[in-house]
């Protein structure tokens, strides 16, 4: 399979639709919010509902997302506690959001499509709603207490819809209901919406920012968290599967792939909700986007996926 060329094709027009998203933002007012919030609110609910709806209900299915659930919650909670004494007040909850968050939705299941087999795309989504969970859970937490008290984040919490549809999405799942044709149809018009409006918050976070500063100590630390550390801790979850045998081999090629998928663009959406510098996450999610384009080609020889 000629995968390089594969790639190429599937994220280039995603580089285009963020440009797209900032010339826009250039020269139209669009206010980021309020694209966040229909994102956020509307269209992720229902695509995690309807996809999760049509995966088999296993018990690999099960411990994949929460094992990534745990290393999420447990990454990032680390790097809050590290990163506090070298960045400023607020900036920590951020970075332990962007920790536990990557953009394998956006930007990453184009690239599954094109270089994993069909049932490892299954399973690569389910390692995603590992992180999905995080996002809409203690990443809120995190990015929330950047701004507001322990007792208003957690409440925080519970307000986002994404975490009840993932669960309606298993009861689904488990009760094997099958999709009636309309809703199939329903799922495409709405996975469309999905990955434009996802990469298009790219560049108009970045048509947003009155001038472009780098936050180096902020976006290096995200750059060695998610490049890293995250394929680093992939192959122990691996060696440590080959030897447990929860998981089973179709999950190592996704995990792998997983791993290495650049800072997620819903970091902005949730900066710019709870105003916790979204122009900081704007600027990382645009950085390893591009040296995405790179190191993921890079990774998938490396890895032989």
């Amino acid at each position: 399979m000629n995968w390089s060329g594969d790639i190429i094709i599937e994220i280039i027009p995603l580089y285009i639709i963020s440009l797209i998203g900032y010339v826009t933002g250039r020269f139209c007012t669009i206010d980021i919010k309020t694209i966040t919030t229909l994102t956020i609110f509307v269209i992720s609910p229902i695509v995690f509902m309807l996809t999760i709806s049509k995966l088999d209900f296993s018990a690999g299915a099960i411990v994949a997302p929460l094992a990534i659930f745990a290393v999420a919650t447990a990454l990032a909670a680390i790097v809050l506690k590290i990163t506090s004494f070298y960045l400023d007040k607020k900036t920590p909850y951020l970075a332990a959001l962007a920790t536990g968050t990557n953009n394998w939705g956006y930007f990453g299941l184009p690239i599954a499509f094109a270089v994993l087999e069909p049932e490892m795309v299954a399973a690569y989504i389910m390692i995603g709603f590992g992180l999905q969970l995080f996002e809409n859970s203690l990443g809120i937490y995190y990015v929330s207490r950047g701004t507001k008290s322990p007792k208003e984040s957690f409440k925080n919490m519970f307000r986002y819809p994404v975490i009840y549809a993932i669960a309606a999405g298993l009861l689904l799942s488990f009760i094997d209901y099958d999709l009636p044709q309309t809703g199939e149809k329903f799922l495409t018009l709405f996975k469309g919406a999905y990955t434009v409006l996802g990469m298009m918050m790219i560049g108009l976070g970045l048509a947003a920012l009155d001038r472009f500063r780098i936050d180096m100590p902020f976006t290096l630390s995200i750059f060695a968290i998610r490049f890293a550390i995250w394929p680093a801790l992939a192959c122990l979850m691996i060696w440590a599967d080959q030897h447990i045998g929860l998981l089973g081999s179709q999950y190592y090629k996704p995990l792998l792939l997983f791993s290495v998928m650049p800072v997620g663009a819903n970091n902005i959406a949730f900066a710019a909700q709870f105003d916790m510098y979204p122009g900081k996450a704007s600027i990382a999610v645009l950085l390893s986007t591009l040296f995405a384009a790179l190191y993921i080609p890079f990774a998938i020889w490396f890895f032989g996926l």
